[in-house]
């Protein structure tokens, strides 16, 4: 079936409908993400991100659910409190970001859409608060930087999450300097435009070589790739995996990976670590998957035995991060 931005916002709007009327706690649905823009497909598949904001308490706070084999619905539940005081959004780089797009407002009960986003954009790109957004991120990224300097982090699986983790929040911190931050299937294709804007030029360049090694090829990538599909097969016998990684899923990220490589192999590797990594916390550690993930650290160089050599360069590319931001203030 052809996909198209038409057909997936009448999908939006009929789901929205759905989710109205079987929950009365909703008072407002609205759409953002990718499907505001004009190409929301990346490598022909997509998913359709709607926010539900609840008067009551929410039993799941995500719910990613199979509408084709190309097309998901991923659902934010929150309270209405979490909105409150709407001006709070204005240093909130995902929420009041998300304001910030100018989302598709679906379902609306109580006019409580159009007050909440006049309060949380009204001064959105004064100088404190968009460096009150960047450092959201480069904070927790510095504090993590230090801990895994110190050794406080123990050692395997948990190094290497904190670490990429880190990453992610420090081009998220430069990323926010000019616009919203970015999912992990965009990030890197996002940065250099948004580096760029910040008047950091090295920086992408800095970031790539902080996850990437000279064992990257396309022979390498071929292997690598085979073996991630994997991951998706184990998680049918798993219950507790994450819920945007769910077996239906494997579209989702494999197809970008595969259409994002030939002309951006670092930004199919950066979903591809991400995501392996992300799922190898609920992988079994004696499976075929965990070990090849494992492998893959080892020859990208961010397993254990690698990070005290990449912990200097993350240093100076948190540093002129945290540059930029302050120049902003001063």
């Amino acid at each position: 079936m052809r996909i198209t931005r038409d057909i997936l916002l009448t999908q939006a709007r009929e789901n929205a409908a759905k989710l109205a009327a079987k929950d009365r706690g909703i008072i407002c649905i609205y759409l953002c993400g990718s499907l505001l823009q004009e190409e929301p497909l990346l490598g022909g598949v997509t998913d359709i991100d709607l926010v539900c904001i609840h008067d009551r308490p929410v039993q799941k706070e995500r719910e990613v659910i199979r509408l084709g084999a190309d097309v998901s619905l991923d659902l934010a539940h929150y309270e209405k409190e979490a909105y409150e005081p709407a001006r709070k959004l204005r240093t909130d780089a995902w929420i009041g970001g998300g304001f910030e797009t100018v989302p598709l407002v679906l379902f609306d009960a109580l006019r409580w859409y159009d007050f909440t986003r006049a309060a949380a954009t009204a001064q959105f790109w004064r100088a404190e608060n968009v460096a009150a957004r960047a450092r959201s991120f480069l904070v927790p990224a510095r504090k993590t930087w230090s801990d895994l300097q110190d050794e406080v982090i123990p050692q395997g699986i948990k190094r290497v999450t904190a670490y990429l983790r880190a990453l992610r929040d420090t081009a998220n911190g430069v990323i926010v300097l000019s616009g919203t931050p970015q999912p992990i299937r965009r990030l890197v294709s996002e940065l250099p435009s948004r580096s760029l804007q910040a008047g950091l030029l090295d920086f992408t360049g800095e970031f790539i070589s902080l996850f990437t090694s000279s064992e990257v090829s396309d022979e390498k990538f071929s292997a690598w790739l085979s073996a991630y599909a994997a991951i998706f097969e184990e998680a049918k016998e798993i219950n507790n995996f994450p819920a945007d990684l769910q077996p239906f899923r494997r579209a989702y990220y494999e197809k970008a990976i595969s259409s994002i490589y030939p002309e951006h192999p670092a930004a199919a590797l950066w979903i591809m670590l991400q995501t392996w990594t992300k799922a190898a916390a609920y992988l079994p550690k004696s499976g075929e998957s965990y070990k090849a993930w494992q492998t893959l650290c080892r020859e990208l160089e961010v397993d254990t035995r690698n990070l005290p050599q990449r912990l200097e360069g993350f240093d100076a590319l948190l540093d002129c991060a945290e540059e930029a931001v302050d120049r902003l203030t001063s």
